[in-house]
């Protein structure tokens, strides 16, 4: 009977030690509703349009504030404790390629979560905090695509000259939605870049991959359904070939997924 007993304690522990640990996914695709920045006695709320995507270990976000400036970021995530994540930043508009780790508090809602970065900063002994509320958005089934790239080189033909740009480039692919942040250089010497983004709906049927933008910093995309030739070396590469009917100019690109 007493080994019967320790036996069912065992087990009990285990069974409620697995339900205690467990951590719910962060994955999905969120839109900022509101962006609060506390601090000083004051909380003051900025006017952004911003997309944030999860996939089940890295986070990418995007978007524009009312003078047009573009805001973006990008990196890995794990879950902790008590609805806590760390995210850590390789890739911003901020801090380009310096890492950064932030320290999130998630509260889930029925709509979506309530994001805070309890200490967002710092300046002059005055501590702030940065609270952002997101609403999910309905997603599809997955791809082979599903998941972080990063753009490794790029070719672009116009009429018979062939040039290789340089710039940085990741882009997330997740149940349904894409979306790419680039720094690009704004002049031929490359003296001087510009940050960009553009978010949208895909979907993969054979070799064919559908994307409609719907927000994007370049205004000449906004709307527009591509339909581009791709083309895997694997399940960690790709190329891509975009036709652009009305500049006549073809664009080849070549990713390698993040792990």
């Amino acid at each position: 009977m007493k080994k019967i007993l320790i036996c069912a304690a065992l087990l009990s522990c285990l069974i409620y030690g697995c339900k205690q640990s467990k951590k719910e996914s962060q994955a999905g695709v969120y839109k900022l509703d509101k962006q609060t920045v506390s601090g000083g006695k004051r909380d003051t709320t900025y006017e952004r349009t911003q997309i944030k995507i999860y996939t089940d270990h890295h986070f990418i976000y995007a978007g524009t504030a009312p003078d047009s400036s573009v805001g973006f970021g990008v990196g890995s995530y794990r879950t902790d404790t008590g609805h806590r994540i760390i995210e850590r930043s390789v890739y911003s508009s901020a801090s380009l390629d310096s890492i950064r780790t932030f320290n999130l508090v998630i509260t889930p809602t029925d709509t979506g979560y309530i994001q805070i970065i309890p200490a967002l900063r710092v300046v002059k002994g005055v501590k702030y905090k940065l609270t952002e509320v997101y609403t999910r958005l309905p997603t599809t089934d997955s791809t082979v695509l599903d998941g972080l790239w990063k753009l490794d080189k790029t070719f672009w033909l116009k009429g018979t000259d062939t040039l290789k740009q340089n710039e940085t480039q990741y882009k997330v692919f997740w149940r349904g939605h894409f979306m790419f942040i680039h720094r690009y250089p704004a002049d031929q010497a490359a003296t001087k870049f510009k940050n960009g983004f553009g978010y949208g709906s895909f979907s993969l049927k054979s070799d064919t991959l559908s994307e409609e933008d719907e927000m994007s910093s370049h205004s000449q995309l906004l709307h527009r359904k591509f339909a581009i030739a791709i083309t895997f070396n694997g399940n960690d590469e790709y190329s891509q070939v975009i036709h652009d009917s009305k500049t006549g100019e073809v664009t080849t690109e070549i990713y390698r997924r993040i792990k």
